[in-house]
């Protein structure tokens, strides 16, 4: 029997019919032995502002999603690209993500980045993007192998099933590497 390996996952897109929300959700049934992934939601948190902080603690749906990622074995983030980049929305959520006691709920919990996109070159700005943020927040990303899925609208069906054999085979081995790699970073281990 496997580890096991308790994994979160935020959609960058608040989107219900999102091909992010849909390549998600395709990721369960293709995870290895052990390995469970949780969606988080994170659309209810307001816009950052830190009037909102109390003696430098975030809000308390603030505090429940950070809690949430810190129980965690590791992170995936799905995002799309929104105008070569990630959409505003993810961005404020790592924002909050970020706040309050040292070390926050990002700090050296391995993530690994994913998405899906109608364009050609799939999420490639908005992964180098996320990427760089993520990094300085010390939150390490898996470098290899990407997952990038361009022409998304021929690859999911209207109701946003994958039909593509060959993105879910590559999903399928991306989720044993994702979990090799996480297995470095021990939780017990983080700052």
């Amino acid at each position: 029997m496997a580890e096991s390996l308790r994994l979160v996952a935020l959609c960058g897109s608040l989107r219900k019919e999102s091909f992010n929300r849909s390549l998600l959700a395709t990721l369960p049934p293709l995870a290895p032995e052990g390995m469970t992934i949780e969606v988080l939601e994170w659309g209810h948190l307001p816009v950052l502002n830190t009037d909102l902080e109390v003696d430098g603690v975030p809000p308390a749906e603030v505090r429940a999603l950070q809690q949430r990622i810190r129980a965690s074995d590791g992170l995936l983030i799905c995002t799309p690209e929104y105008n070569h980049s990630i959409p505003g929305g993810l961005k404020n959520a790592i924002d909050w993500l970020s706040r309050g006691p040292m070390p926050h709920a990002l700090f050296e919990v391995p993530t690994a980045i994913l998405g899906a996109s109608d364009g050609t070159i799939g999420t490639t700005r908005a992964q180098a993007i996320l990427r760089q943020t993520l990094a300085t927040l010390n939150a390490p990303t898996m470098p290899f192998p990407q997952v990038l899925v361009a022409l998304a609208h021929k690859k999911f069906d209207a109701a946003g099933k994958l039909t593509d054999d060959g993105t879910r085979e590559f999903l399928r081995t991306y989720l044993v590497a994702v979990a090799r790699w996480m297995r470095r970073f021990p939780k017990a281990e983080r700052g």
